[in-house]
């Protein structure tokens, strides 16, 4: 071990104790962003509880007030769903520390969605997209996850690849404070319970979305291709070649009479919340 690694290692061992002794206490999450920021500097921070029955639940906001209070309600009432870290949750990922890069469709950064200042909750007009986030994932119970992310604004640098080996060290510790922090949460379940339907209750909106002008087949494909997909990963996903998949994208246009993705994005948008 050289000395950065063992001064990231002793700066997270002498932390380790007071995290401890905060389990149960409102200051233990900003505890524990004050921890790993000795270990590798971060801009923002958020932990979500995503029970995949139900909205997502906002547990620590260490996101500096970067976008406003409406954002963020719009966030929990319904654009979650366009959130890769949401997506990786409802396909049961394994718990672990992950870049977004590693969990996120392949057009996923180019897309409105991570782009949008009117809808992303972790970025603003100032700043701009993300430069990166990184994402401790703990499965409370099959069907109930935590998603603590650091992220690091424009401007500042990607984590380097010796920052997350000294994170993944201490990810199984992290990994356990936040399963114990918020042990409640999964208190009264089943912890043997099946992981919810894909299709559950608030996904039912991408079901919902136009559906007397667009065929099921066709939903599917506007949900991919809004959860940031290519034609060419959907084509994949769903088996059929990436000339179909552009067909199928040319008729939901015309069908919506739009004609470009922001277009669908919007349309997309105001629907989801219409009703909020």
């Amino acid at each position: 071990m050289n000395s950065r690694e063992r001064s990231a290692a002793d700066s997270w061992h002498h932390a380790t104790p007071d995290l401890v002794a905060l389990l149960g206490s409102p200051q233990f999450a900003a505890a524990l962003d004050a921890a790993l920021g000795q270990i590798a500097p971060f801009d923002l921070s958020c932990i979500f509880a995503y029970p995949l029955e139900d909205r997502p639940a906002l547990l620590h906001d260490g996101l500096k007030a970067v976008s406003s209070s409406q954002i963020m309600a719009n966030y929990l009432a319904g654009t979650y769903l366009l959130d890769a870290v949401y997506t990786a949750c409802v396909h049961t990922t394994p718990s672990g520390l992950y870049r977004l890069h590693d969990l996120a469709p392949d057009d996923f950064f180019e897309g409105e969605y991570f782009n949008s200042p009117d809808v992303h909750p972790c970025i603003s007009m100032e700043s701009g997209s993300l430069t990166e986030e990184i994402v401790f994932l703990h499965a409370l119970r099959p069907d109930l996850y935590l998603a603590y992310s650091l992220l690091r604004q424009n401007g500042s640098s990607p984590f380097a690849t010796t920052e997350m080996a000294d994170l993944a060290r201490a990810a199984p510790m992290v990994l356990a404070l936040m399963g114990r922090q918020w042990q409640a949460l999964a208190e009264g379940r089943d912890p043997g319970a099946a992981p919810a339907p894909r299709e559950h209750a608030i996904e039912q909106a991408f079901l919902s979305f136009a559906p007397a002008l667009l065929t099921p087949r066709e939903q599917t494909i506007v949900s991919l291709v809004l959860r940031g997909h290519s034609s060419l990963s959907i084509g994949s996903l769903l088996d059929i070649t990436e000339g179909t998949v552009k067909i199928h994208r040319k008729n939901i246009y015309a069908k919506l009479g739009i004609s470009s993705q922001t277009e669908l994005f919007n349309q997309f948008i105001r629907h989801l919340l219409a009703d909020k």
